[in-house]
This record gives C-alpha cells, structure tokens and sequence, in this order.
C-alpha cells in the first residue's frame, strides 16, 4: 500500500509503507487501540502532533498498521481543525481520497470526542417527530413501510437506495447519514439481492453488525425484521410464541437464527435497544412472493394442472401475513417503547392444497389440483401474535381471503372482483 494523500500536505498509509521515506514527517498511531478505549488526551496530541507538522510546511503521513481505520480517523481530526470544516465533511473527504470504506467508528467516535462533537442520541427526546432510517427501504416491505409513514406526520424518513450506501462494505456511510439526519431509529430490512444461500448467511451478518455498530455509537433504536423460518426446522402443526425454542432449517433460517443470537450478545453486553419482529410469510400487492400463488395462478388461467406438494406429515400449511399488516405491526413498534421479541401472524395456516383450490374457484378455472408426495415433512407454522397484541396494541385485520381477493383483482388488472 502506498501513501494515499488527502491533501498535498497531509496524507494517511500503512508503516510498512513509509519506513524508508525522507522529507516526510510521520505520525505513528500504532500505540492507539482500534477499538474503544483512546483516551482524549492521547487523541489531541497526535491531532495536534499533525497540525504543528503541516503549519511548519512539513508534509505529513498518519500511519497505523494497515493504513485503514486509526490512521484515517486521526486525519480527520486534523482536516477538521486545519480547514475549519465539518467533521462529517472532512470524513467524506478522507474516505474518497483513501478509497477506505471500512473505517471503524469506535476511533472516530473517539476524534469526536476529543474534538468536542461526540453526539448521542438523549432518551425520551420530546422531538415533535421521530426520524426514522429505513434500509431495504425500496424493496416490497421497505416501499410500504416508506409510503405509510410519509403519510403520518409524526415521521420523518430517510431511505437511501443500495447505490448511496452499501452496508454490506462497512459502517461509516451509514454513521455519516445518521449523523446528519440526526436518526433516532433504523429500521432495517435490507438483505442481499439473493438471501437464501451460504454466501448471503455471511453478507447478511456482516450487515447487521455494521448497523448494530451505528446504534451503539449513536445510541439509538434497531427495529430488526426476522422471519417465522426460525421454527422450520420443526415437523407438523406448531403454534410459535416468543418462547418456543429457535429450531431453524436452511440458510435463511439459520441467518435469521445468527442474527437473533447476535443481537441478544448486544443487548446483554452492549446496552443495544433493539426490537426484533419475527414475521410469518408476507405478502400483499407488488410482490411476487410467495412464488407458488403466482405459480398456481398462472396454471388456472391457463387451465394447467396445478401441482401441489403433500409431505409425510400432510399438506404444507402457512400463516399468511398481509402487508399492511406487517407495516401497521412495525409502525407501533416505532410508537412503542417495548424493546424485545414479538411474534407476528395471524395465528391461521391455510394449506397450498387450499390455496390452490380457491385461485382455480375464484377464476371459474377448470384446471385439475394434483399433489406430489415429498419424501420428508414440512413444518407448518402459526405465529401467536398475543404479546404484540399485549404491548403494541396490535392485531392482523386482513383475512388471507380478503388480501388473496386484491392479488387476484390486481394480476387481472382490476377488472373483475372475486
């Protein structure tokens, strides 16, 4: 790695780098921690360390040991003294000099603090609205989610798209817009493009660590969307509440496990307040999950045989949770003070061998319902939602019926009600 500099006159790179290197003056932050723990005292020396070199027409390089987080932190402290910027625009400018994305907050935040701008979020802010950061706030549930609150005055909302920030490359885009926004909660629902294999287990991780980062340092809230796949590794008919042990089966499953286990590490050793909601299948108009009624659908149109599965143990059953279910369900969360797990769903399961029979009713379809025996057994799982409804106030209000009914009306361009 060679010397990225930021300006002509200061500079950030790794020791090995500039070991041999004359008419350089170096800062050498290596005694620095690249965790918490840098006291302010030993920050503002090596700031000022900084400073002194460049008014004295020296140019300087900030070196750690791999030229990514301590070093760059500290040259942010001094391109906000030197220039008399912003600490925010000092950051921007340093990471699109230095390419360096994945620079840890606990040395910023410690820059922060020495500098005088360390900023936590107060409890109980009477603020006339809450500023809510969505991520994943394009895709189905986030798109929702957007449209409900901007509708509600007690909101304010920011959702930036996969190009503006990545959170899957670090933690310091995210930092930076919370930072400025001034975010009193995330709410995050973003995953990988494809979320269901061994490769997305790692991204999905790696994505809710860096925004779990973002509300320890900035002590605020996480909403963290889980799923009904945690109990499906379970065979046969079981109504889950927040006590059921986590039984989960396949990478999704698994993922959502880890991420559960991971903030439960949080909130016990790191004070995070975060609520997760674990929600059964949702679905609801402009999504194309679950991909078997649209499957079936088609079939019946077209007066195909509709192929349903049948396990060892009987037909596959879900608890089908409408979408505006689920955002009215995260918007009292977002009105609550509860800081725990609530299980979400209606409580019913209605089986594929259902579902396919009442799409071929409906649309007066003449196709045949045949079911092909699986050589396992399916776990159907219904969500007692009683503890949401005990803390949130909160209920499902749309009967599968009544949200198959929109699908079916919608995919037909709204010509015909069933």
């Amino acid at each position: 790695m060679t010397i990225r500099w930021i300006t002509p006159m200061l500079g950030t790179a790794a020791a090995s780098a500039v070991g041999d290197l004359s008419g350089i003056n170096i800062v050498d932050v290596r005694d620095l921690v690249d965790k918490s723990g840098n006291t302010v005292e030993v920050i503002s020396e090596k700031i000022q360390q900084g400073i002194q070199a460049i008014t004295e027409g020296k140019p300087t390089v900030i070196c750690c040991d791999y030229g990514m987080s301590r070093s760059n932190a500290i040259a942010t402290g001094i391109l906000t003294r030197l220039e008399q910027i912003s600490f925010d625009n000092a950051l921007h400018r340093v990471q699109e000099a230095t390419g360096e994305a994945q620079i840890k907050l606990d040395p910023l935040n410690a820059v922060r603090e020495a500098l005088g701008l360390l900023r936590h979020k107060i409890d109980n802010d009477n603020s006339e609205y809450q500023s809510i950061l969505i991520t994943g706030g394009h895709g189905f549930i986030g798109t929702a989610l957007r449209t409900s609150l901007s509708n509600n005055n007690e909101f304010r909302v920011i959702a930036p798209n996969r190009e503006q920030i990545d959170i899957s490359t670090g933690s310091t885009k995210l930092d930076l817009i919370v930072n400025e926004e001034n975010i009193d909660c995330i709410v995050h629902l973003a995953n990988p493009r494809i979320y269901t294999s061994n490769v997305a287990m790692g991204q999905s991780i790696t994505m809710l660590r860096n925004v779990i980062d973002v509300c320890l340092s900035k002590n605020i809230n996480l909403i963290y969307l889980s799923s009904w796949e945690i109990y499906s590794g379970y065979a046969g008919v079981i109504l889950a509440n927040e006590s059921t042990p986590a039984h989960p089966k396949g990478p999704y499953g698994e993922t959502k496990y880890l991420a559960e286990v991971l903030i439960d590490h949080f909130r016990l050793n790191g004070g995070l307040k975060c609520t997760i909601l674990r929600s059964s299948p949702v679905y609801g108009i402009g999504s194309d999950k679950p991909k078997f009624i649209y499957n079936f659908l088609d079939k019946a149109r077209k007066n195909q045989l509709i192929k349903t599965h049948r396990y060892k143990n009987g037909n596959p059953a879900l608890d089908l949770l409408h979408i505006d279910d689920l955002v009215s369900a995260i918007i009292a969360t977002l009105n609550s003070n509860f800081i725990g797990n609530l299980n979400l769903g209606t409580g019913i399961i209605t089986s594929t061998f259902q579902i396919a029979e009442m799409i071929r009713d409906w649309i007066d379809s003449s196709s045949p319902i045949e079911q092909i025996l699986i050589n396992s057994y399916t776990a159907s799982i219904s969500m007692n939602f009683n503890l949401a409804q005990s803390h949130l106030d909160w209920q499902p209000v749309i009967s599968f019926e009544k949200g198959l009914s929109q699908l079916l009306s919608d995919s037909d361009g709204g010509e015909n009600e069933y």
